[in-house]
């Protein structure tokens, strides 16, 4: 009698440890039977989780990342995929983060930065840098509760939200100066304050209309109510001026949203969706579409484009481009969000996002494979598959098993920041080799090549598009539609610093009372290169410092960093020092020219006078060690601050004429090859963890039809590329 063949799991081998990856192996282990339909083994280089979302625990267990993160209430599927992973941990009861709302908390501020130019006749209008705080409205929608997003996830239901929030920053600007005895009550009175909001409630009406049945009659209504609006706005520009600073940002988000939603209802994007747009820049699409010069170039305009590094080069001093159907789709969407605009992590990244992912996919039975570089991706002879993977195995290990790469700071699972050496074969050799890096030079322990049907019948390519043309030049040479994706999809290097302060915030000058409980400042579109600044003091508990030596607050800053100089080849091991060096350069003077806008009171003047007015007093930095931290600009040597230059950190951006360059995950050209990340193409086409969470659902889909493209939200379901 013959034997009858055994059904095995299909062997997955996914390339990469970032968001894309992990989110790929969550979702295919999701599915029902998955273990006994995929053995999944998970290669990763180095010896943590994460890619651009890593984080580490440097001295006296401090968070230190690779940037700024967090994740907007408008993450359909990041912040859904986060509650289903919660919802598999089984943590002890010790665990201080065990639940998605113990993870992620509510954020509306923002605070943006407006440019007043100097007007000789104007002078009590100031000059200069001036602060634009914003507080986004909330709403009763849980981001953990999957009936919620039903509600959202429409191209039309973004437009009503866009307009809603409208009318909440109008009646929020009205409730606050209606009883104002100055000047502004006053022209608000004979402005008919009250026509406005009646046109804005019948804007809102009108696309409600919209949004039951697209129709074009409903679509007329609409544009008869902006129209109207935009009579009343000349109406108040022409009595207003450019006197009264707060009326006047009234009329730029006014002016700001009225084109956003016209554009969108002229491009038919909730039919013909955003991808047509991508070919026109951003700047110029709201032009065409009726935004003053002055709304374009406004931070509520920047805030897409700087949030996302949308810098040629990584060069601030150019004019930022991005396509502007991603732009669009982005900014869209992000009006209509889940209970809040953003939501933060309680911890750092690495133990709110990845640590919990790594420990699910663990107890799903998914094998890591830390320390695994890969070196090639080889094709068979007929250019029609993958055949092999090369790999530099970085270290080996001294024992049986995984690699057990968490340690547990205040009963917290999280990330060390360097190789548990112990683990490893003559571990301590590999103390000062960052194993992260292309350009360190480590001799592997190992090379190692796994081959097509033996040790794998899938590959997933989850690495960053970065890479792609160091590890995968067979695929380039056979088939041109991968050289193309690596021109157009383009990256920028960013830069990062973390400061820990000896003043809290507000006795560092910081005087706005904030609006809800779990708010901080949060800030866009300040002074370049670090445009981005953030108040990360809430992550303190969960760091180890002495009693006599707690910093009373964190601030992180972060930006895109030109590429000064064109990376080398990864025999230049000197390469990191020197951009490490550029950073702390850049760093310094930063602070030195343009702390005192953002906290007036920890200048050196403030603190120490007769001193600089406009830069840090340094002397507040709190040092890891005292007794060697040093005095004066010393004393930055003990923060942290990070060049990110290495193929797989390099930030993923969307200029114009990208979309149609990228890949689907289904569509490599090689048989047996899926790829995931957020220069795949997602339909939603920006750099974020939101688009790298697409990207591993994608993948998962195309590996077994699961989830369903529909249950994918924002990925196109037209062929035009509209949205759900």
């Amino acid at each position: 009698m013959a034997t009858l063949p055994t059904n095995k799991p299909e062997k997955i081998a996914i390339l990469g440890g970032g968001i894309a990856a992990l989110s790929t192996a969550f979702e295919l282990t999701s599915q029902p039977d998955a273990a006994s339909k995929y053995d999944i083994t998970l290669y990763q280089m180095g010896w943590r989780l994460g890619g651009k979302c890593a984080t580490a625990r440097g001295p006296n267990a401090r968070i230190e990342e690779h940037g700024i993160h967090g994740f907007l209430g408008s993450y359909y599927n990041a912040l859904p995929l986060m509650a289903r992973v919660f919802e598999a941990l089984d943590r002890p009861a010790t665990c201080p983060i065990r639940t998605f709302h113990d993870a992620f908390k509510p954020e509306s501020f923002v605070l943006m930065w407006d440019y007043q130019y100097f007007d000789a006749s104007k002078p009590e209008l100031g000059t200069g840098l001036q602060r634009w705080p914003f507080t986004s409205p909330m709403n009763d929608l849980d981001p953990a509760n999957p009936a919620d997003y039903a509600k959202l996830m429409k191209v039309e239901h973004w437009l009503v939200a866009a307009a809603r929030f409208l009318q909440g920053v109008v009646d929020e600007h009205h409730k606050e100066h209606a009883d104002d005895a100055g000047i502004i009550s006053g022209i608000l009175e004979a402005l008919h304050w009250a026509e406005g909001k009646r046109l804005l409630a019948k804007l809102t009406d009108a696309l409600e209309d919209f949004a039951q049945n697209l129709a074009s009659a409903a679509v007329e209504g609409v544009l008869a109510a902006i129209q109207g609006l935009v009579h009343w706005l000349q109406k108040v520009e022409e009595k207003l001026g450019n006197d009264h600073v707060e009326l006047r940002r009234l009329l730029i988000v006014a002016d700001y949203l009225l084109a956003i939603i016209r554009g969108a209802l002229h491009d038919e994007v909730a039919t013909k969706g955003f991808d047509r747009l991508d070919d026109m820049n951003f700047s110029d699409w709201l032009a065409k579409h009726g935004a003053s010069a002055a709304a374009i170039s406004s931070p509520m305009s920047l805030n897409t484009t700087n949030l996302s590094y949308q810098y040629p080069q990584g060069d601030t001093t150019r004019m930022a481009l991005m396509g502007a159907g991603c732009y669009l789709h982005w900014t869209l969407r992000s009006f209509g969000f889940l209970g809040a605009f953003a939501w933060l992590f309680e911890a750092g990244t690495g133990e709110t996002v990845i640590a919990p992912m790594y420990e699910a996919l663990k107890t799903r039975g998914v094998k890591f494979e830390f320390f695994h570089k890969v070196s090639n991706v080889g094709l068979t002879a007929d250019k029609q598959s993958v055949a092999n993977i090369s790999f530099d195995v970085q270290a080996k290990l001294n024992h049986p098993g995984e690699y057990q790469p968490l340690i547990t700071v205040k009963e917290l699972p999280s990330w060390p920041g360097e190789p548990l050496y112990e683990q490893l074969v003559d571990g301590d050799k590999y103390r000062g080799i960052d194993m992260e890096s292309y350009w360190n030079g480590l001799v592997p322990a190992e090379r190692k090549t796994i081959q097509a049907g033996a040790d794998f019948d899938r590959v997933v390519f989850a690495i960053s598009i970065g890479a792609v043309p160091h590890l995968c030049p067979e695929l380039l040479a056979a088939n041109p539609r991968w050289q193309t994706m690596c021109d157009k999809v383009t990256t920028v290097q960013t830069q990062t610093m973390q400061l820990w302060m000896k003043k809290t915030t507000p006795e560092m000058g910081w005087d706005i009372e904030f609006k809800n409980p779990h708010d901080c400042v949060i800030g866009a579109t300040y002074l370049n290169p670090l445009d981005g600044s953030v108040d990360f003091t809430h992550l303190l508990p969960w760091e180890n410092w002495p009693a006599d030596a707690t910093p009373k607050s964190l601030w992180y800053f972060s930006g895109a960093m030109d590429d000064y100089e064109t990376p080398p080849p990864f025999t230049d091991t000197e390469y990191p020092k020197r951009a490490h060096a550029r950073v702390k350069a850049q760093c310094i003077q930063y602070l030195q020219t343009s702390i005192s806008p953002l906290l007036p009171k920890a200048t050196t003047n403030a603190n120490n006078p007769p001193g600089d007015p406009v830069g840090l007093d340094f002397s507040l930095l709190q040092g890891y060690d005292e007794a060697t931290a040093g005095i004066g600009i010393q004393r930055f040597n003990q923060q942290f601050w990070r060049a990110n230059i290495d193929p797989t950190e390099r930030y993923v951006t969307s200029p114009p004429g990208s979309t149609a360059a990228r890949i689907k995950a289904w569509e490599t050209g090689f048989s047996n090859l899926v790829i995931a990340g957020d220069w795949c193409y997602t339909g939603l086409n920006v750099g974020s963890v939101e688009g790298t969470v697409m990207s591993g659902r994608l993948a998962s889909h195309a590996i077994s039809g699961l989830p369903l493209l529909a249950d994918i939200a924002g990925y196109p379901t037209v062929s035009g590329g509209a949205s759900l």
